[in-house]
């Protein structure tokens, strides 16, 4: 992954894109965006294809809203994601979630080393017209 402009040192999510450049939202372990594995979560392993049911996002200019499965927010708020992030969010309609217990980006690495990470992809509905 990239890291874009330095983003993820104060524990708030922040978006990367995989290598083959899928857009992915990285949340680092926080009390109001729950880990519940019925909810679809899984390993790297054992990742479905497509997007969980359930699950939904909106990108608004620079504000992205998640919603766990019975409609409460896993996430609400602005994320920095770069004008290329934004294309591949709006060419590919999902998002992959990555969540773990780590509390930033140089605590990211060993918890995916360690195979602590948990995975989790959702629709996106663009709500700005891109």
């Amino acid at each position: 992954m990239e890291i874009i402009r330095g983003v993820g040192l104060c524990g708030l999510p922040w978006p990367e894109l995989l290598p083959d450049r899928r857009p992915v939202l990285v949340a680092p372990e926080h009390p109001d965006r729950p880990l519940v594995l019925e909810d679809g979560w899984t390993d790297r392993d054992t990742l479905t294809a497509g997007p969980q049911p359930g699950w939904s996002a909106v990108l608004a200019g620079m504000r992205l809203t998640i919603k766990r499965p019975g409609g409460e927010n896993w996430f609400d708020g602005e994320i920095a994601g770069t004008r290329e992030w934004r294309r591949r969010i709006h060419s590919q309609r999902t998002l992959l979630l990555i969540t773990g217990p780590f509390a930033g980006v140089f605590d990211f690495h060993p918890a995916a080393a360690a195979g602590q990470l948990f995975l989790l992809t959702t629709a996106v509905r663009l709500a700005d017209g891109l």
